[in-house]
């Protein structure tokens, strides 16, 4: 049973769903790396769920919304005050739409911190154009899977994917859970180290991924960028801008989110202030979300085991988004 369930994710989903295995991700990402059991977030779903409560009393009937974003922006589009909504998970998907030319048609692009510099500079074009919204009656080609990207089911099973599903077939129960927390804690008592994959801030508040918070890391927020560096990406995202206009979109918004290590623990390292630096370049033609500033006055507003926002992050962005969609003034 273990080696089919390892093959499969769909059937560790179902397997899941009746009862018969734990939820891989009941305790988020970063504990799943670590084990460090002060990160053991209980009750994820509590503080991540959005409610009804959190649907917009009132809708436009003046702006469709399409939202192109990644993890931090996977909540249902009826959390959004568009007339219509609709929304692309960045990288999986193609949405063909047609415009209404009676209506305004907002598109908002959520960016996070550590992606910027390769989300928006030499494959800017592949993301968001090609394999953004395409509009009925444009030129521009459908993205088409190639070799490289087709979804085969040797490809699926027989990738690194596998070893991770079967060490947690074979190790997440409680039992086995308690033992590799004691050996983290371990670890990091004895000589102030995590699992690899994860870093802990120097106050032992905060976990964050490896990949985020080194300054060895090239996604880090503490890596030097040029100004060149900070003009390509405005170059690009004015790019973006006009090709969804052209195509007949009313405006273009970006929204950069910091990472996680840079709302928790900002003087970790000296920091690249990348955010800061698009925000202020003269050359910027496509208007911003800036939340920001907001969201780094509360560290807590981000899971304490995992590198995404909770719930309250959430409702910052949909204050921001649904905020823009409400302020356009009515057609006449």
């Amino acid at each position: 049973m273990a080696l089919s369930t390892s093959l499969s994710d769909q059937l560790q989903r179902k397997l899941y769903a009746r009862g018969f295995i734990s939820n891989q991700y009941r305790f988020d990402d970063l504990y799943n790396i670590s084990n460090l059991a002060q990160f053991k977030e209980t009750q994820w779903a509590e503080t991540d769920d959005l409610n009804e409560s959190d649907k917009p009393a009132s809708r436009s009937r003046n702006v469709d919304l399409y939202t192109i974003g990644d993890s931090f922006t996977t909540m249902d589009t009826s959390f959004y005050a568009g007339r219509r909504n609709r929304h692309i998970w960045l990288g999986t998907a193609v949405d063909t739409v047609t415009l209404d030319p009676k209506v305004r048609s907002i598109l908002v692009i959520e960016v996070i911190e550590r992606t910027i510099q390769e989300r928006l500079r030499e494959h800017y074009a592949d993301l968001y154009i090609r394999r953004g919204f395409q509009v009925r009656g444009e030129t521009q080609p459908l993205a088409r899977p190639n070799a490289e990207t087709i979804d085969t089911f040797w490809e699926n099973t027989l990738n690194s994917e596998i070893n991770q599903r079967l060490e947690f077939l074979l190790f997440n129960a409680d039992i086995a859970l308690s033992c590799k927390e004691l050996k983290a804690n371990l670890m990091l008592s004895w000589f102030g180290r995590t699992h690899s994959g994860s870093l802990i801030s120097r106050d032992r508040q905060f976990l964050f991924y490896e990949v985020e918070a080194s300054r060895k890391s090239n996604l880090s927020p503490f890596v030097p960028l040029t100004d060149a560096d900070i003009d390509s990406v405005v170059v690009n995202m004015n790019r973006i801008r006009a090709h969804y206009i052209s195509a007949g979109f009313t405006e273009v918004y970006f929204c950069f989110i910091p990472n996680k290590v840079t709302v928790c623990e900002p003087g970790r390292h000296p920091h690249n202030d990348q955010i800061q630096r698009i925000e202020r370049n003269r050359n910027l033609q496509a208007p911003l979300l800036k939340l920001s500033n907001e969201l780094l006055q509360h560290p807590e507003w981000f899971h304490k085991s995992g590198g995404h926002w909770n719930v309250n992050g959430k409702r910052l962005w949909l204050r921001y988004v649904n905020g823009v969609v409400l302020e356009w003034p009515v057609i006449r």
